[in-house]
């Protein structure tokens, strides 16, 4: 601190106040002072910045420090209570493994009283943050625009090169092909595949493009194109559908939707019509298909957060990595031998 004091012109204190990114320090001031530090090799440790925080406020020490888990839906609750069993399972995987990892994991909400990007950022900084865990993207929802290069952040999603920051998510092109292996496998000879067309889009046609990787090598005679559509038929228009292109079993990642038009059409699953859910909720589960591993997920997110921490890896990487992991295939009673 000395020498960065003596270097900016400053005082030490100056310099401790703005290695912690405190508010009452002019952020030029501070920018000066962490660019000085990272030239003479300065990396803060986030359990000592912990301590010192706690001794400066006279407050007594946090057992861990603090990883932001960061919502961006619309709703502060939108990420805990998402309509997704997987998403859920991947936030609790995530806080969990904060925890093991000696970390606490707080979820923060991204619009919170209607705060700007910068002053979001500011927030974070003047709390100490060092770390933040980026949950999913809503479809519609512009992108952040936060200070990446004052933290260390990995994604929930997929890879996007509009915000290329490290990311970690389910191999949904290895659920498609999975998908349709296993029906093959369990005697079908016909598999159709069911999406929404914003579903589709938003995972960059990975469902799609993994269907379509594990039906080349049918007779063409054989071979059904995905049926995609703007929004859910109603049960006559997906009647006609089946009655034209014949599918002996039906692989959708909306598998209560299908499922319900699928009875109101008249089929029964899985006597007529075999469905696969490339969302299967759980292990074990009455849904054949994948089981997404979402707990998996979000561990592994917090361990690559956790990780650059440690390291002092701060913004956007130079060339932008990304983990997949592959989901587990259930069984279910939603499929039958065909005949």
């Amino acid at each position: 601190m000395k020498q960065i004091a003596a270097q900016a012109g400053v005082s030490q204190a100056t310099v401790s106040l703005s290695l912690a990114n405190h508010p009452r320090i002019p952020f030029e001031t501070r920018d000066r002072i962490h660019a000085l530090a990272r030239k003479a090799g300065y990396q803060p440790n986030p359990y000592v910045a912990a301590l010192m925080r706690s001794r400066r406020r006279g407050k007594p020490l946090p057992d861990r420090p603090v990883l932001a888990v960061v919502s961006a839906y619309p709703k502060a609750d939108g990420w805990r209570n998402s309509a997704s069993h997987t998403l859920r399972e991947t936030l609790a995987g995530a806080l969990a493994q904060a925890q093991i990892r000696g970390y606490e994991g707080q979820e923060v909400w991204l619009h919170k009283d209607g705060m700007s990007n910068d002053r979001f950022s500011e927030v974070l900084r003047a709390r100490g943050i060092q770390g933040l865990l980026l949950g999913p993207l809503p479809a519609g929802v512009p992108l952040p625009r936060l200070a990446w290069n004052e933290f260390s952040v990995v994604r929930v999603g997929v890879p996007l090169s509009t915000l290329p920051l490290r990311s970690v998510c389910h191999d949904n092109f290895s659920a498609g092909m999975t998908a349709i292996q296993e029906c093959l496998r369990a005697g079908y000879r016909r598999p159709g595949l069911l999406l929404l067309r914003h579903h589709n889009a938003n995972l960059q046609h990975r469902w799609e493009s993994g269907f379509l990787a594990g039906s080349a090598d049918l007779p063409a005679s054989r071979r059904i194109a995905p049926a995609i559509w703007d929004e859910w038929p109603d049960a006559a228009e997906l009647k006609e559908w089946i009655n034209a292109r014949r599918p002996d079993v039906v692989i959708t990642a909306d598998h209560e939707s299908v499922t319900r038009l699928l009875v109101a059409a008249g089929f029964r699953v899985p006597a007529d019509l075999g469905l696969v859910s490339l969302s299967s909720p759980e292990a074990g589960g009455p849904i054949s298909g994948i089981c997404q591993n979402g707990r998996l997920v979000g561990a592994s997110a917090a361990d690559m957060l956790i990780d650059l921490v440690e390291r002092h890896e701060r913004g956007m990487p130079p060339h932008s990595t990304s983990l997949m992991v592959e989901g587990r295939w259930n069984p279910g009673q939603t499929l039958r031998l065909a005949t």
